[in-house]
């Protein structure tokens, strides 16, 4: 990623205009900045793992977590799956049925932990009759498995089928590994192409007009270099020489449509989703409003550690380093220095036996305490819990972007397997470039067919500076790996766990950790199986980038059915045939845009390369 600032040009946090953008008006790098309460000009976005930056100065750091901790937050979400857990937990013979759960569950599990558990799930309840979600990762990631009716669903599912059906030309799967991925919502088809797409200069359009608007506008110059040189970037980036894209995309950028919140206190969509036809598929835009709007509070669960640091804690606390007592006769056989040894290769070879002999005191949990307590929950918590950590920051959509609005890149993603192709996953990525600016990103299931084991992993970057402070000898790095899974000299990455996707689950997550799909495979090997889902990302509403209130339709198919007068809709026709097999034209063929769609790709799986290795840029060096 990059260090580079140099190039920002600066302005306060004004009412922004939605004819000057980044990358249109403003530089591609812009971004908005706001005085503190000291007068202190700085950046008012919510941190992101895309940005080198955030990462530099930790706001995108997560607490260090032990692998007994990591084992607590797997017990809980393994109970957060059992329907109406949240009513079942305050049962005390179903909690004391749980504990033996987790006690069986073949995890290092203690009795102080499953206690915790309990008390904590308690509170998560209480949490959850509120927002309808649970989160139990640092982050916050979120699930929700009543956020979304069942009925909704059922309009979802029928509606989705109509689109698979009615476009049987976009049927097609992603190159490369992703072969087995499609979407009946694309992002990377007709995207925003400096150079060639139009925008309109001197207005912006809605969902209604939006086709009478298709090749208007004057074409999108391409957008002047960032400045930001190999030398800006992280380290670990600047030294690969297979590594040569930027943090900003000079060529795409998807395009998200725009969102008001009504005076009934629903949000609505402004301007055409992309590659979703707003006239024949108007019902769906319905649909996916409906799905939005059901999920606002858990938006608001998701982002608030965003904005509120405190959100995130450890469980189990670790100061010092002890280990069990070894036998003499084990201790007899430590290695020593063998003649013309180097004394970093016996260094070495004695941490090894260190690893293979040595047993960490493992450390426990306390008595649990609440924390990031929503401020009309204070008065619900039970009098005898010690002191709780309030939410003083908290993320509302509808109060702190009514003005505003919001930005929503909308996809209907589609798995495939066959026998041929039993199983699927993705590699590590946060989503979209820096362009996209997305924050948060949200996943529905709503179709699985003859499917099993699909999971949604996650891992962060570990804060450091509690592993800095655990006492411990020189030279001495076993409890690291036993207590933690970690290693000196390996990147400060942890994986903390995974949550199921199923049918009606809606699992959001904020773009300061990376995510991974994996484990989706066929229930029955001999026959095909596919799932759907809606997804929705969040463009950092402190920020407002081109979309499609700017771009006009590209696609050459709407204007063959455009509803206008007569004329107009026969002259734009005949244009439509005739620019059919053209290239450089505007609205775009088919065939140019899926030319144009493997360039995206590419782009995006260079762009993904390059991000993993900044994540893990941060090494351990204790």
């Amino acid at each position: 990623m990059f260090q580079h600032q140099a190039n920002q040009i600066i302005t306060t946090h004004q009412k922004d205009s939605r004819l000057r953008l980044p990358g249109y008006g403003l530089p591609l790098d812009y971004f908005p900045v706001e005085k503190n309460i000291y007068g202190v000009e700085s950046r008012s976005m919510f941190p992101s793992a895309l940005d080198d930056r955030d990462i530099e100065d930790g706001y995108t750091d997560q607490p260090a977590q032990t692998l007994r901790e990591i084992a607590m937050v797997e017990v809980m979400e393994a109970l957060t799956d059992i329907p109406e857990w949240w009513k079942k937990v305050h049962d005390p013979k179903v909690a004391e049925e749980w504990k033996a759960q987790a006690f069986n569950s073949g995890r290092d599990i203690s009795p102080n932990m499953a206690d915790w558990i309990i008390e904590e799930l308690r509170f998560k309840a209480m949490v959850y009759e509120q927002y309808q979600s649970v989160a139990l990762y640092n982050g916050d990631v979120t699930k929700s498995d009543t956020n979304v009716p069942p009925e909704l669903i059922k309009e979802l599912q029928t509606a989705a089928k109509v689109l698979e059906y009615d476009e049987p030309e976009l049927q097609f799967y992603n190159p490369g590994r992703l072969g087995r991925q499609r979407d009946l919502i694309a992002m990377a088809l007709y995207p925003l192409v400096y150079g060639k797409s139009r925008i309109l200069t001197d207005k912006v359009i809605g969902l209604d007009d939006a086709l009478r608007h298709a090749g208007q506008g004057e074409v999108i110059p391409i957008p002047g270099d960032t400045g930001i040189t190999r030398e800006d970037m992280s380290w670990r980036v600047s030294e690969r020489a297979d590594i040569q894209v930027r943090p900003y995309s000079r060529n795409y950028q998807y395009l998200p449509s725009d969102w008001e919140l009504g005076d009934d206190g629903r949000w609505r969509i402004l301007t055409y989703i992309n590659n979703l036809h707003p006239i024949k598929h108007r019902n769906l835009y319905k649909i996916i409003e409906d799905v939005f709007n059901c999920v606002i509070k858990q938006w608001n669960s998701t982002m608030t550690p965003l904005k509120d640091m405190l959100h995130s804690r450890t469980r189990i606390e670790y100061r010092k380093a002890e280990y069990y007592p070894l036998p003499k006769e084990i201790l007899d056989q430590a290695p020593k220095i063998q003649g013309k040894e180097a004394q970093s290769e016996f260094e070495l070879r004695y941490e090894e036996w260190r690893m293979e002999h040595y047993r960490a005191v493992q450390p426990d949990v306390g008595k649990f305490v609440p924390w990031a307590v929503p401020k009309s929950m204070m008065s619900k918590l039970p009098e005898d819990l010690p002191a709780a950590v309030r939410i003083t920051r908290g993320v509302d959509l509808n109060t702190d972007y009514k003005e505003r609005g919001l930005q929503v890149i909308t996809r209907i993603l589609g798995v495939d397997l066959t026998p041929e192709n039993p199983d699927y996953q993705t590699d590590w990525h946060v989503e979209g470039q820096m362009n996209e600016h997305i924050c948060a990103a949200g996943f529905l299931t709503f179709e699985s067919e003859n499917m099993e084991g699909a999971m949604m992993e996650f891992r962060n970057i570990v804060d450091t500076d509690t592993l800095d402070e655990v006492e411990h000898e020189p030279n001495d790095f076993v409890w690291l790996k036993q207590v933690y899974g970690l290693e000196n000299g390996a990147p400060a990455v942890q994986q903390t766990g995974s949550i199921r996707s199923k049918i009606g689950r809606m699992i959001m997550f904020p773009s300061t950790i990376q995510h991974r799909m994996t484990r989706f495979q066929l229930k029955d090997k001999t026959k095909p199986g596919h799932t759907r889902m809606l997804v929705f990302f969040l463009v950092d509403p402190n920020i407002r980038i081109i979309s499609t209130a700017n771009i006009p339709p590209q696609r050459l198919d709407w204007t063959l059915d455009m509803k206008d007068d007569g004329n107009l809709k026969q002259a734009m026709a005949k244009a439509a045939l005739e620019n059919k097999d053209k290239k450089g034209n505007m609205p775009m063929s088919l065939s140019e845009a899926l030319e144009t769609r493997l360039d995206v790709l590419q782009t995006l799986i260079d762009f993904m390369r390059y991000q993993q290795v900044a994540f893990e840029s941060r090494v351990l060096n204790l």
